[in-house]
This record gives C-alpha cells, sequence and structure tokens, in this order.
C-alpha cells in the first residue's frame, strides 16, 4: 500500500511550500514556491555559510555602492539556494 504522500501524488501536484530545502529534497515536488522565508531558512543552516561567502565574493567582485553590493549578494544567494532544490518534473524554480 502506498503511503499518504504517493497517494496524493496520484491525484494531484505536490508543491514545495517551506523554507526547508531539505524537506523540499526529500518530498520531491513537482514545483516549488520561492519565496524569501526559504532563502532566510537555508542561509541560516550552518552547511550552507560557503553559499552564503560565496554570494559576498561575487558581489564584492561585481563593483559599485554597498547597497549595490548587498542587493547583488542577496540576488546571488537566493539562486545559489534555490539551484540546491531539484524538482522532479523538468520544472525549473522560478524567480
Amino acid at each position: 500500500m502506498a503511503n499518504l504522500l504517493d497517494q496524493l501524488k496520484a491525484m494531484t501536484t505536490i508543491v514545495a511550500d517551506t523554507g526547508d530545502v531539505e524537506a523540499i529534497k526529500s518530498v520531491k515536488p513537482v514545483d516549488a514556491t520561492t519565496n524569501p522565508s526559504l532563502v532566510l531558512k537555508a542561509s541560516q543552516i550552518p552547511e550552507y555559510a560557503p553559499l552564503i561567502e560565496t554570494a559576498i565574493a561575487y558581489a564584492k567582485a561585481q563593483g559599485g555602492t554597498k547597497e549595490q553590493q548587498i542587493e547583488n549578494a542577496a540576488d546571488k544567494l537566493a539562486v545559489l539556494i534555490l539551484s540546491l532544490i531539484h524538482i522532479s518534473e523538468p520544472t525549473r524554480p522560478r524567480l
């Protein structure tokens, strides 16, 4: 007998709406919402600290004002974190 998630997948489209990247990976949804809470929650997980460092380095390399660098770092961090989500269908997370 299929578990509840498998039963739901047979009847509807599964879309993840959580800030827990690992939960998204485990459920293997067809799509996922991409909201700031997902990025915020993932950025607080110690194993993702290198992504923050990468985003900051990227922003510094782009130059510009502090405000521009912060915006570039935030954008890069969102892309890096959202790239961790592997959607089971051939769709891509949309920003």
